[in-house]
């Protein structure tokens, strides 16, 4: 399918006169083994596996034209393995990296959902999910950063300050009635680290009033202008995220803004 990633993260490269290092998964056809109709389930597994590695190829060679017309340095290689498998080797080469930007998966249990969890538990660097929604942009200005205090927000803030050095403007947006937040960093605290960064910033107080969270920080970077959403990954356990839905999983699949995580 049509990747999103790969435009923003060649306008990013381009911008910031970095190396690209794109890599497509094809992942592998998984069969159980059966007593009965192993040998047509094959068949049917090899031909779905030629087709994926011929959609991956083409991606690649996408990747490649890619950097050629915008004078990059940077390669493209296609991982064809067991997803699981397919991933790790993925996230190992992107730890040679400062940015992992990744495609925003359509559901929980996609395979774009589980290499954003690869990459962001287990890359030790910042993942940016692109989105749909968004034009492909070399920099990112006025940011949006959806603060609960946590260290892995903090982390997060400081790794869109290190890569994007043209932010000029931040909304510190915090969700009151969604957490405890009593014993984590308030959002004025923040606020005037950034200042003294020369970030000019806004403390905004949003009440959850039942709405989804998610949904709500989204509307508010929308129509504020913001040109990313900054936030920590995963607040809650995975488990929880998954039974119970949260923030993350939210926004990773909906944000209007690409969308900065660490972890």
């Amino acid at each position: 399918s049509k990747s999103v990633a790969l435009p923003l993260a060649a306008a990013l490269a381009e911008a910031a006169g970095a190396h690209l290092a794109v890599t497509v998964i094809a992942p592998k056809t998984y069969i159980p083994y059966s007593f009965m109709g192993s040998s047509y389930v094959g068949a049917m597994a090899n031909d779905l596996d030629k087709r994926t590695t011929t959609a991956a190829e083409a991606l690649a060679a996408e990747a490649t034209e890619a950097i050629r017309k915008r004078g990059l340095t940077g390669h493209a290689a296609v991982q064809h393995a067991l997803l699981e498998e397919a991933s790790s080797q993925a996230v190992r080469s992107a730890r040679a990296s400062d940015l992992i930007v990744v495609d925003r998966p359509a559901a929980v249990l996609d395979m774009k959902a589980l290499v954003l969890e690869e990459a962001l538990f287990r890359s030790g660097h910042p993942v940016l999910v692109a989105s749909p929604d968004a034009p492909p942009v070399g920099t990112f200005e006025r940011i949006m950063i959806a603060w609960d205090g946590s260290q892995h927000a903090a982390r997060a803030v400081a790794d869109t300050l290190a890569l994007f050095p043209g932010v000029a403007h931040a909304d510190i947006v915090v969700v009151l009635g969604e957490k405890p937040l009593e014993k984590m960093l308030p959002g004025a605290d923040l606020a005037h680290h950034l200042a003294c960064k020369g970030v000019e910033t806004r403390l905004v107080e949003l009440q959850a009033g039942g709405q989804p969270v998610g949904r709500l920080l989204d509307e508010h970077a929308k129509g504020n202008g913001a040109d990313l959403i900054v936030m920590g990954g995963f607040g809650h356990s995975r488990l929880r995220e998954f039974i119970f839905g949260g923030v993350t999983v939210s926004l990773t699949q909906s944000a209007s803004r690409p969308l900065l995580m660490a972890y």
